[in-house]
């Protein structure tokens, strides 16, 4: 088994299984869901170093593409958000603000994985508990309340329904909707234009079938899920690196770590070009 990479030997691999080449570029709305379903989880815009694969990146067929001044008019950046748009409309992926609160991707079979994560279970009155604890803002809860009283609702309702539609609540209010997609209670569950706005209801109610299979799930479970799919992505990682991605404390990713590399599914003790960390890599390496 090969026990060390350079730089460019880990992005060439990334390149392929990210499609950021013209010969595996994404295109059509059939190969951007079959991309997402492909990588698992993917962010839609940007994706900084590598990190994840980007829906973004594998529309330009390229590595590193520049974004454009003018986005309106970019091919790439239009694409991505007709599919950003499109297929969370028709409940074929999930779309949100879950890792490092910025748009993501995520296929229905990783899906329950991520909501077992975020310790979600599902219940009605969840985030009335999660308030009382001070795991939730007062914003977000009401926000969470407006829904419970009707949904779906639009940011514009939602916004009127918390006494948020000033402009000097703004920031409140956007920061306990981003709030409310990383601990996955809420999606945006479709766009309307004249005027434009988002639309929004709780994520029990929009992924029920998701939810049911997060609750036959333990968290050590839906990690090892994770993070095969991700080293399936990425080749070549460190604890540091899945640390500020997924943001789990260290020892649940040291105890997950172990059990990938007892069950052959990644080795240990792998060195990068002009790295100090201790890496981990895939060991499939056909997959």
């Amino acid at each position: 088994m090969k026990l060390s990479y350079t730089l460019e030997e880990i992005e060439v691999w990334r390149d392929r299984v990210h499609r950021r080449m013209p010969s595996r570029a994404v295109a059509t709305k059939r190969q951007a869901l079959s991309f997402v379903n492909e990588v698992g989880f993917c962010f839609a815009f940007k994706s900084e170093n590598s990190e994840l694969p980007c829906l973004w990146h594998a529309a330009c067929g390229a590595r590193d593409p520049v974004m454009p001044k003018h986005t309106h008019h970019d091919p790439g950046i239009s694409f991505v958000w007709e599919m950003k748009n499109v297929l969370p409309a028709e409940g074929k992926i999930y779309y949100g603000k879950l890792l490092k609160r910025r748009p993501m991707m995520v296929s229905l079979e990783y899906l329950p994985c991520f909501y077992v994560l975020s310790h979600r279970t599902g219940l009605k009155t969840e985030y009335e508990k999660e308030f009382f604890k001070g795991r939730l803002t007062g914003t977000a809860h009401a926000v969470m309340d407006a829904l419970a009283d009707s949904s779906p609702q639009t940011t514009r309702g939602l916004k009127l329904a918390t006494g948020n539609h000033g402009k000097s609540s703004r920031i409140h209010f956007d920061r306990a909707m981003a709030e409310l997609q990383e601990k996955m209670f809420i999606v945006k569950v479709a766009e309307l234009d004249d005027p434009f706005t988002f639309v929004w209801a709780p994520l029990r109610e929009t992924f029920p079938d998701q939810i049911r299979r997060a609750r036959r799930l333990n968290p050590e479970t839906a990690r090892a899920r994770i993070l095969t799919r991700y080293f399936r992505n990425q080749l070549v990682s460190s604890v540091p690196t899945i640390t500020r991605l997924f943001r789990w404390e260290r020892q649940s990713i040291f105890h997950t770590l172990g059990r990938l590399v007892r069950e052959g599914i990644i080795a240990t003790g792998i060195r990068v070009e002009g790295k100090d960390h201790r890496y981990y890599c895939l060991t499939e390496r056909d997959s």
